[in-house]
């Protein structure tokens, strides 16, 4: 699948990348994790720290699929806000899920401070703009939905209210707390490496998984090579590729666009230690790098990849960065220095995918979709390994991939309803 066109910033300006070899012979292990992107990464860290011996199995090089395109913003709202979740999951499930999120946010900064190498993990709080005056409600529905339930978060009115604390020309902004950023590509070769120095990870690159079989307490699967790796449970973490192999309804596949800047020389137009998201969708999101280069993301279409992705990639890319003037005046001129387009996925209901493969026993699918993928990741690395380890618990099967196939169910259900009428 092709996953990004363009230049993506990370695989450019983060050139340092250990190579590991092609699986060579038959291995063994407690489990093996299909996936040597950020997801596979942090899946590998929480296996091993609970004492288990993983392999891990990716086609091409460490970081370099979906995760070479994510933007770093690490935030446990989701592309759907509270107070929707609570309208299409009910209060209790909505809620567990944002918790969920939020500890996934915390996971991942114990990992980060846990890490020899800087990847460049900064706390951040998130500002969430009003796109049109009329969406000031949902700002006021949402800070009372978060707060309700111990979520810290605020709401500023006015557009001068909004300018003198954030410097931003927007008519209203929900600012909430426990956010951060990250370097995804430096993070995932970080947790990896971290992994094999310390002789509780193997990795093999360039090594294709071409083949599952199981049998009743074991998993067997065959690379391209020939080779066999045998566990006890399997993790696919394949990202958005996954759904090329094995389909799964309830999820959809668009791209979503991006730019980053030549670093500016004066930083004081960003609002600083914030990320920036809006309430229109698809929406526009900022951050500033460490070295000072802003980062854009925005204007999905809902292609995952070809030529319409690919011919809008510059005139898109010349529209996030008029975009990012309009929203911040103050904003030293900048010019763009990459531009890319990436694949992304969601699910119909917001939820991440963690749980047995439908197919199997000791097949798990560990697939961060959603806007905040890397924390997706987290909230299902953390399920998974519960469970391979034997301590799951009975609410994180609300995550699992059998669900979407009931989703389906209602919408037909649904559907048929209405035609009926």
């Amino acid at each position: 699948m092709d996953l990004h066109t363009g230049r993506t910033l990370w695989s450019e300006f983060d050139l340092e990348a250990t190579a590991y070899p092609r699986l060579g012979e038959h291995v063994e292990a407690d489990a093996v994790i299909v996936g040597g992107g950020i997801g596979g990464a942090i899946v590998a860290w929480e296996l091993v720290d609970r004492g288990l011996d993983v392999v891990v199995l990716e086609r091409d090089r460490v970081g370099m699929g979906s995760t070479r395109g994510n933007t770093g913003l690490l935030q446990y709202a989701n592309d759907m806000p509270l107070a929707e979740m609570v309208r299409v999951h009910g209060r209790d499930r909505a809620v567990w899920f944002y918790r969920r999120c939020w500890e996934g946010v915390g996971r991942l900064r114990e990992m980060a401070k846990r890490l020899p190498a800087d990847v460049e993990f900064a706390d951040r709080l998130s500002l969430c703009c009003a796109s049109v005056p009329a969406h000031l409600a949902r700002l006021e529905a949402e800070v009372r939905e978060l707060t309700r339930h111990g979520f810290a978060a605020e709401l500023m009115v006015g557009r001068g209210t909004v300018r003198r604390a954030f410097g931003i020309e927007r008519d209203a902004a929900l600012v909430t707390y426990g956010d951060a950023e990250v370097n995804p590509l430096k993070f995932a070769r970080a947790l990896t490496g971290e992994l094999v120095r310390r002789g509780k990870a193997r990795v093999f690159e360039e090594t294709q998984a071409v083949r599952l079989e199981e049998d009743k307490g074991h998993v067997e699967l065959e690379t391209d090579g020939g080779f066999r790796v045998r566990a006890r449970a399997a993790v696919l973490a394949t990202g958005y590729a996954f759904q090329r192999a094995w389909p799964l309804p309830g999820v959809r596949l668009g791209c979503t666009y991006a730019i980053a800047s030549e670093p500016l020389p004066d930083r004081s137009g960003f609002p600083q230690g914030a990320v920036i998201w809006e309430t229109a969708r698809p929406y526009l999101y900022m951050r500033m790098t460490r070295d000072a280069r802003l980062v854009i993301g925005g204007l999905d279409l809902p292609v995952p990849e070809g030529p319409r992705r690919d011919r809008d990639l510059n005139a898109r890319a010349e529209q996030l960065a008029r975009l990012a003037r309009n929203d911040l005046p103050d904003l030293h001129p900048f010019s763009i220095a990459c531009r890319w387009a990436s694949t992304f996925g969601s699910t119909v209901d917001g939820w991440p995918i963690a749980g047995p493969h439908p197919r199997f026993r000791h097949v798990y699918c560990a697939l961060g979709y959603g806007g905040n993928g890397t924390v997706c990741y987290a909230v299902a690395a953390h399920v998974l390994a519960n469970r391979i380890a034997g301590a799951s618990r009975p609410e994180d099967d609300m995550l699992a991939p059998g669900r979407l196939t009931l989703w389906r169910r209602a919408a037909r259900r649904l559907s048929a309803a209405v035609h009926a009428r």
